[in-house]
């Protein structure tokens, strides 16, 4: 029975995949975003009162509790992060044995791990949902502390290896980082390229995080950045809609409502 470390348990999510879902936040991430909605999550340990050691077994516990919702919703669960990944065998067992239960399971993943982390997780995904932040290697090093060679080409890896897992892909969408044509457009034709991708949901910047800044005494250096309007997410849709045609391309609002 594996153990890991636990952020927190979120019931009846809408915002992480199909139906209701119950979504499991584990503590763990290599990248340093410097937008990150939650800093809490990037240290594995302990502090502040953020986080528990959980098993296997208890968490499932706590998954079980909504499973009626699951059926009738056609939800289940979701193993976010953090980097789930960081945790990878707790994260494999938690979705064998939801998968042994018959509960829709699904990953939201920067897959900034090594490949073989990923295949652990890989046979027991319905979804899995990738951050791809930038395209440009140096600019994702400036912004995040490391390159992206390596989520790159696990994407690719992964579609080939897993084609009946369905794969989407989100950009979350940043003024002064990302919001512009010519870096949003790079990714959009890198995934239009990919064997098997169900769509590429664009999502905008927030500035929910910023009370966990202030309890770990954090400074936060994107705190008067404002969120990108609907009309401007539409545009931005709208324009790699006509760029790249064969790729379903989703806002916020419509991956929530689909």
């Amino acid at each position: 029975m594996e153990q890991g470390t636990v952020l927190r348990i979120e019931k009846t999510s809408i915002y992480d995949g199909e139906g209701l879902r119950t979504v499991v936040y584990l503590k763990g991430c290599p990248l340093r975003c410097r937008w990150c909605s939650t800093p809490e999550s990037q240290k594995q340990t302990i502090e502040k009162g953020f986080g528990k050691r959980m098993t296997t077994k208890e968490v499932m516990k706590e998954i079980e509790k909504d499973s009626i919702f699951y059926f009738h919703s056609r939800g289940g669960i979701t193993i976010s992060g953090g980097e789930a990944l960081i945790q990878a065998d707790f994260t494999r067992e938690l979705l064998q044995e939801s998968v042994y239960l018959g509960i829709n399971t699904a990953l939201e993943t920067s897959f900034f791990v090594e490949y073989y982390e990923i295949k652990k997780v890989g046979p027991f995904l319905n979804d899995v949902f990738i951050d791809i932040k930038l395209f440009d290697a140096e600019k994702h090093r400036q912004w995040t502390g490391h390159s992206n060679g390596l989520i790159l080409r696990n994407i690719e890896k992964f579609t080939q290896e897993f084609p009946d897992c369905s794969v989407h892909i989100r950009i979350p969408v940043i003024p002064t980082v990302n919001m512009n044509q010519t870096e949003l457009l790079k990714i959009t034709k890198f995934v239009g390229e990919l064997s098997a991708v169900e769509d590429l949901e664009l999502l905008p910047y927030h500035r929910y995080g910023l009370q966990s800044y202030r309890q770990l005494g954090i400074d936060y250096g994107m705190e008067n950045l404002e969120s990108p309007s609907e009309g401007q997410m539409f545009e931005l849709a709208e324009f790699l809609s006509a760029q790249v045609p064969n790729l379903k391309i989703l806002t916020l609002s419509e991956s929530f409502g689909k």
